[in-house]
Formats: structure tokens, C-alpha cells, sequence
């Protein structure tokens, strides 16, 4: 037996749906904020070169104004832009927009710096000689710049333009991006927890079903299985389930049988017995008291038939799937006989095997034996001293025959109507069993597909044959 702990399908299936689902999200998230970064980047990388190639041609076409003029119209213009702004940097205004404190741009001419924005340093922020995209610190703070050389038409005269952004404006604009998109999937996963957890619990609802019915079951409530909402996956569980309360009913039903017949049966030679014990010690006679005796033997022996019986019964009940062998009957058979010889012989009978010397057949050799020794019993029994019997065995092409034949006094034909019903007794007066015996046989030949026929009289006015037909 397992000691392994039972764990619940239904929690785990949830908690894997649950965790699945949330790293699909997260990963998803991942990516999203990978992408959105790396398009964000390339907009604004590519606003820098564009913004740095405008102000190179304005420079390109400057007019009689001087840098220090220009420089101090931008910071103007700048200086309105906070004023009217009053500390917000969310809103725009007739001047510009807040976030121009964000951006920069450097025009130097000569390795000096000539046109500035006004939040600009006045030293090169880029490197002479390394044009392109880069990164700075500034200020304390991470700038990504564009620098841009030209000449402007004056040979000899080296002229950069360098425009610079803030890294942490792309940073918050991919945060707020990855943020709108993420945060509805987020709130996603409690949502769909319980909707996961709503659907697995409705998925189940058949199985706790099944398991609050197989619950009330007992042994007194072996009723077929019905689940109000069927499913294919339990379908086959139920079948299987009903078959198996099936049988056990059966089992059940054949004990209960078992019992009160056994009950029954052995009230009547246990009293006898009783009876005959009682009279022998009560007997102021030897014979009498040795007469008292006998009957107790007889009684016991009776009693022993009936129990011998029940149990033969009962075996035979329980063997519905035999496993098959291929065999030589004949051995079983002869064998069968020799052991209840010295039983025919206490009534003087004669007993002989007649047939073939060798005859296979596929089935199973114990219960055939206790077919045969039921036939020949039965035989022994009711045919009354000094009977002639006779067990043959015969082959043809597609079927093998047992029969046992007695020159008793025929059958009556109320008697061979009823004559395979269980705990049937035809002849009371002399039999002593508990009418199971042919039950017994009719059941072993239904194991192997065989066919009991029963014919008397067999002669004229006497003889009772019992053939059992077996396919071959």
C-alpha cells in the first residue's frame, strides 16, 4: 500500500493554468518593452538627426545677426516659455513647450563654441573627430547627443552642430508606453484567475458529482451510476464502475443465497443429529444406542455432502472468466471415475468408461472433473442399487461428447422440467444433497459454451443419459 500523500488535480491544475498564463504575460511584457524601447529610440535618434541637419543649413544661411544676438533672442524666448509654463512641464505654451529645457544644441565654429540653446555648456559637450550618435554626462544627468560636422562652404574651417536630449525623457516615455500597454495585463491575471478557476471548478463539478453518488453507496444501494451532467472522459469510469457494482451485487445476492441455504439445509440433519446423539445416550439397549450411532454417522456424512456441495457451489459461481488450457480429457475423466468406484460399490453398481483413449479439448481440466463427478454421483444416487452406469466419451469433427448413462428408473417429466433450477430436489426420499448438483454442471458447461441434454427413458421403461456437448 502507498504512503505517498494524495494530492488535489483540481489545485494544481489551477495553480499551473494561474502561473502558466502569468509568465505568457510577463515574458509578453518583456518583449513589449524591448520593442517599444527600441522603436522610442529610433524616433527620437532620428528627430536628433533631423533637428541637427535643420539648424546646419539655418546656419549655413545666417545673416548679419551675431551669435551673442541669436544666443540671446533663444534665451528670450526660453525665459517666456518658464514664466508662462510657471514650473509645469506638462502643458505648452505660445513660446514653446517646457520640454525644450530637456534638449540642447551647440554650433561650434573653429573648436569654438559660437551658438548655444541657453541650458547648454559653454565647452563642446561631443568629441572633435567622432561625429554620430553617443552618450554624455552632463550635469549629472545622461544626454544622448547627435554630432554633426560640416563646413558650410569655408575651406579649412571645421563647423560641428550638436543637438542633445536627455536619456531619462526616452526612458520615461518607454516607461509610460510599456506601462499603458502592461498594466491592463496585469490587472489581467487576478481576473483570470478566477475566471480559470470559475472554468476548472465547472469542469469538475461531473467528478464531484460521480464522488458525492459513490458516496451514498452501500451494499444494500448498488443501484446503477447516473451523472446529471455526463462527460466522454467519465463515461468509460462510469461504465466501468456500474460493471463493477454489478458483480459485487451479484457476489453479494450469491452469498446471502450461499448463507440461508447453507443455514437451511444444515438445520434439518444438524437437529437429527442432535435427535439420534440424544437417543443414544438415553438408550438402556446396545444395539439401539449402536443403531443411534449409525444415523449419526449417516447425519454427519449428509451433512459433510451439503457443505461439500455449497462450497462446490459457490466455486463455481465465482469462476465467470476461467483461463483455458488445451488437454487430454480422457485422464481426467478416468480418474474421476476410479475415485467414486468404491462409492458405486457400496451399492453393488457397476461402473464403466467407454470411447477414445484420447480426446483434446480446450478448456479447464478441475472444472470438468467436477462436472463429470456431479453427473456420475447424481448417477450413483438415484439409480439404486445393483444400477449398470456408463461413462462414454465420444469426437466427432466439431464436437466432443461426455455422457453418463444409468439404468435407473426413468425421470419423471416434472422432475427433468425443473431438474438444472438451483436448490431444485427431485427426489427428496432418497437424495441427500442440497439440489445444486446439476446447477452445478450446467453452470461449468456454460464456461466452456457446452450444451447438458437429458434424456429418459433411455430404454424402454428404464435408463437416464446425461450428455454434455462440447465445440471442439
Amino acid at each position: 500500500m502507498s504512503d505517498k500523500k494524495p494530492f488535489s488535480m483540481k489545485r494544481n491544475l489551477i495553480v499551473s493554468a494561474v502561473l502558466l498564463c502569468s509568465l505568457l504575460i510577463c515574458v509578453s511584457l518583456y518583449f513589449v518593452y524591448k520593442e517599444s524601447r527600441h522603436e522610442i529610440n529610433e524616433v527620437y535618434d532620428a528627430h536628433l538627426g533631423q533637428s541637427a541637419k535643420t539648424l546646419a543649413l539655418a546656419v549655413m544661411n545666417w545673416g548679419g545677426s551675431t551669435s551673442s544676438d541669436i544666443n540671446e533672442i533663444y534665451r528670450q524666448w526660453q525665459a517666456q516659455i518658464n514664466v508662462v509654463a510657471i514650473g509645469s512641464d506638462d502643458f505648452p505654451t505660445p513660446y514653446g513647450h517646457p520640454y525644450e529645457n530637456n534638449i540642447l544644441f551647440q554650433y561650434v565654429e573653429g573648436h569654438k563654441v559660437k551658438l548655444k540653446s541657453p541650458n547648454a555648456p559653454e565647452t563642446f559637450l561631443g568629441k572633435p573627430g567622432m561625429p554620430g550618435f553617443a552618450n554624455v554626462e552632463f550635469d549629472g544627468m545622461t544626454w544622448r547627443v547627435f554630432q554633426l560636422p560640416f563646413n558650410g562652404g569655408e575651406q579649412g574651417k571645421e563647423k560641428i552642430i550638436l543637438v542633445a536630449e536627455k536619456e531619462a525623457i526616452r526612458q520615461e516615455f518607454i516607461e509610460e508606453v510599456s506601462l499603458s500597454i502592461g498594466l491592463p495585463l496585469l490587472v489581467l491575471i487576478p481576473l483570470l484567475m478566477v475566471l480559470l478557476t470559475l472554468s476548472i471548478l465547472m469542469a469538475f463539478r461531473p467528478i464531484s458529482e460521480l464522488r458525492a453518488i459513490i458516496s451514498e453507496k452501500h451494499i444494500n444501494n448498488l443501484e446503477r451510476i447516473k451523472v446529471a451532467h455526463p462527460t466522454t472522459e467519465l463515461a468509460p469510469l462510469v461504465d466501468q464502475i456500474n460493471y463493477l457494482f454489478q458483480e459485487v451485487e451479484q457476489v453479494w445476492k450469491r452469498e446471502k443465497r450461499l448463507i440461508s441455504t447453507a443455514a437451511h439445509e444444515l438445520k434439518t440433519p444438524l437437529a437429527v443429529i442432535r435427535l439420534d446423539t440424544e437417543n443414544a445416550l438415553l438408550s438402556p439397549l446396545p444395539a439401539d444406542s449402536e443403531a443411534d450411532l449409525r444415523n449419526i454417522l449417516k447425519g454427519i456424512d449428509r451433512a459433510d455432502r451439503l457443505i461439500q456441495q455449497l462450497l462446490m457451489f459457490s466455486r463455481v459461481e465465482q469462476e465467470r472468466e476461467v483461463s483455458l488450457e488445451t488437454f487430454d480429457v480422457v485422464p481426467v475423466i478416468r480418474d474421476c471415475v476410479a475415485s467414486l468406484v468404491p462409492m458405486a460399490l457400496t451399492h453393488s453398481q457397476s461402473i464403466s468408461l467407454n470411447g477414445e483413449h484420447v480426446a483434446m479439448l480446450t478448456g479447464h481440466p478441475a472444472m470438468l472433473s467436477i462436472l463429470v463427478a456431479n453427473l456420475i454421483d447424481n448417477a450413483i444416487r438415484y439409480s439404486g442399487d445393483g444400477a449398470d452406469i456408463a461413462v462414454d466419451i465420444n469426437r466427432g469433427a466439431k464436437e466432443l461428447v461426455v455422457s453418463v448413462t444409468d439404468s435407473g428408473i426413468p425421470m419423471r417429466e416434472d422432475v427433468k422440467a425443473r431438474l438444472f433450477e438451483k436448490f431444485y430436489r427431485g427426489n427428496t426420499e432418497t437424495g441427500d444433497g442440497a439440489g445444486l448438483g446439476m446447477s452445478i454442471v450446467e453452470d461449468i458447461a456454460m464456461l466452456h459454451h457446452a450444451k447438458v441434454f437429458v434424456e429418459s427413458p433411455v430404454w424402454e421403461g428404464s435408463g437416464n443419459r446425461f450428455r454434455v456437448v462440447f465445440p471442439v
